[in-house]
């Protein structure tokens, strides 16, 4: 929980036209006008990470760890497979494209997601720097302890619960989810989908859920549907996701390939810039989906689904870098010692720890 605001400060945000109900942020005390708000107008920019940080969890995930557990985590690659370094380079690559524009925004976000896989080993997936890289420019560097705290309680508690840091893993649970949900809300798209194949609904938007959506709505979409996220839970998701099916539905009724409608709302959605309708669409127009309602489908589908979180195998290996690119096979710790020898990221630091000291 963080302090509330001094009086002086209140009186700030109000002259700033700040909703009272942001004025002081707990994530016990998440009041009805604060769902309101946040549906309908989102959370202000200046207090959005603060916002994050306290209604995601972060704050209180970070208060129970060590004061330099952070550091620890982001300091070694030791126990990361070389095929997962490489991935985050490749990836951090074209994330920072859309999030950072310097070299030490790139330095955060390696720091933020190599914590984030040493916490779970086998939880790394591609589009981790993208939610990173998304909410680091929500945070700024000065507060990339923080931004990785919000990081981890997004994904685990407001996002993918029983996540178990499987990310991939629990989307798919989610999808099976929405299977359930659509099946009861809006059983005449459901049938429509399932004729375009057994898999077409995860074929369609597992990536919505594996991504938050990062890499189906453009940014500032993004983050007015984790404003919700962060103050009603994981129940947002699935409502924006039949939102999204609802909103394509003549594309879903004229397409007869799965791989046609996914490109044909990939398209759609990626320069869909109108939260407020979407948000109308996802609270107003999917009927009635309680937290209770959600958790019960969500359980159903959890007694079913073999649980991964517990295998002993990591994720798919992605692509080794091209041949002649010098990178050392051996077991060392240092980052650019098993990176390719001309990486664009880091070209004269020697460890995560000298990138530790850049924060």
């Amino acid at each position: 929980m963080a302090p509330s605001a001094t009086p002086s400060t209140q009186r700030t945000l109000a002259a700033n036209g700040v909703a009272r109900c942001w004025q002081s942020l707990d994530n016990a005390k998440i009041t009805n006008t604060m769902k309101e708000e946040a549906r309908k107008h989102g959370i202000p920019a200046s207090l959005r990470a603060e916002a994050y940080y306290v209604l995601s969890g972060g704050s209180a995930l970070q208060t129970g760890h060590p004061p330099r557990a952070y550091s620890a985590l982001a300091a070694s690659t030791a126990d990361i497979s070389d095929t997962d370094v490489y991935a985050v380079e490749a990836d951090i690559t074209s994330a920072r494209v859309f999030f950072t524009t310097s070299a030490k925004g790139a330095e955060a976000l390696s720091r933020i997601i190599f914590a984030f896989v040493n916490r779970n080993p086998r939880g790394y997936f591609r589009a981790l720097p993208q939610i990173a890289g998304l909410l680091l420019t929500v945070f700024g560097r000065e507060r990339e302890e923080q931004a990785f705290w919000t990081l981890v309680a997004l994904l685990e508690k407001r996002f993918l619960p029983h996540c178990g840091g499987q990310v991939q893993w629990a989307a798919r649970v989610e999808v099976a989810t929405l299977q359930q949900l659509l099946e009861q809300r809006q059983p005449a798209l459901a049938a429509l989908l399932a004729k375009l194949g057994p898999d077409a609904l995860e074929q369609l938007c597992c990536s919505w859920f594996s991504a938050a959506f990062t890499k189906t709505l453009p940014s500032e979409v993004v983050l007015r549907v984790w404003d919700c996220c962060v103050v009603e839970g994981p129940k947002v998701a699935l409502r924006v996701a039949m939102a999204l099916i609802k909103l394509s539905a003549s594309s879903i009724q004229s397409c007869t390939n799965i791989d046609v409608l996914s490109r044909v709302m990939e398209a759609r959605f990626a320069r869909y810039n109108d939260a407020e309708a979407l948000l109308a669409v996802a609270f107003k127009g999917v009927g009635s989906l309680s937290g209770a309602c959600v958790e019960a489908a969500r359980l159903r589908v959890l007694a079913e689904m073999p649980d991964c979180r517990r295998s002993t195998s990591g994720p798919p290996a992605p692509a080794g870098p091209s041949s002649g690119g010098g990178a050392s096979s051996g077991s060392t710790g240092s980052i650019t010692g098993r990176f390719t020898r001309n990486s664009p990221l880091w070209p004269s630091l020697k460890s995560t720890g000298a990138l530790l000291s850049l924060a």
